[in-house]
């Protein structure tokens, strides 16, 4: 009888062994993708956020994955820690002091600020005629953008709705599926696509630029300051810059439709 519960209790440790050695050479094996997702977060934030701080939280987010990951439920993988990571990440970056109601604040602010000067000058305004209208320097207003776009990225994360298996579902996901969207719906979409071509179409070329090896070219802070030879600190700025430009003349575009209705 005492032979016997000692080999059951040798077998569980075996187990144990095989998974802790299975846990660890995921981790091993899947901390490239936590590289990858920390430099897609990178062009977003200010400089004063901690690079280090942010790759230990998306190694939580992996060991979370590996541990309550499913085989059973046919999702890859990568897939699944892919979304475990980048929430570690959002979970972290939502602890930080954001003061999330002045920033909407500034972004309204700004947003006005440069309809006026575009308006004013026939063109788009200027960083440093942007910074003079508000009586700041360009450092701040760049801080500023850094701050604005760090909240309107976590404030979209946070528009999901969840599901029994405890998975997020984008509302833009939910937005692309036409067949269940009523024909009004669906215009609107298509309006406020429209919109947003006009917006990245009339950015400078720079700003255009950027936006597209990140967005759509899928390429890192890292390899667009390469590509273009600039530091890395110089393409966030012009990021910050170009989504600033983005939203001032969405809402322009919006209000205007708004009035004509």
């Amino acid at each position: 009888m005492q032979t016997t519960v000692v080999k059951k209790k040798s077998s569980k440790t075996k187990n144990n062994m095989v998974n802790k050695s299975k846990r660890d050479k995921f981790i091993i094996d899947y901390l490239p993708l936590v590289k990858y997702v920390v430099g897609k977060f990178m062009i977003y934030l200010p400089s004063h956020i901690d690079h280090e701080d942010l790759f230990e939280s998306g190694i939580l987010g992996l060991i979370e994955a590996v541990e309550r990951f499913n085989e059973k439920k046919r999702v890859k993988f990568k897939t699944y820690a892919y979304h475990r990571i980048r929430g570690s990440i959002l979970d972290y970056l939502r602890l930080q002091d954001w003061a999330p109601r002045s920033v909407r604040e500034k972004d309204n602010l700004v947003k006005e600020i440069y309809n006026s000067l575009e308006q004013k000058l026939s063109r788009t305004p200027q960083p440093e005629e942007i910074a003079e209208a508000m009586g700041i320097s360009c450092k701040e207003v760049d801080k500023m953008l850094a701050e604005i776009n760090i909240c309107s990225l976590l404030y979209l994360e946070d528009i999901n709705f969840r599901n029994s298996d405890d998975s997020r579902v984008k509302t833009s996901e939910m937005l692309k599926d036409y067949k269940s969207s009523e024909p009004s719906d669906v215009l609107e979409l298509e309006e406020e696509q429209e919109v947003l071509e006009r917006a990245i179409a009339e950015l400078q070329p720079k700003e255009r630029l950027v936006v597209s090896l990140y967005y759509y070219e899928d390429m890192l802070l890292k390899e667009i300051a390469e590509v273009m030879n600039l530091s890395e600190s110089r393409v966030s700025q012009i990021h910050h810059r170009a989504l600033m430009s983005i939203r001032a003349k969405a809402n322009k575009q919006n209000k205007l439709a708004t009035e004509r209705s």
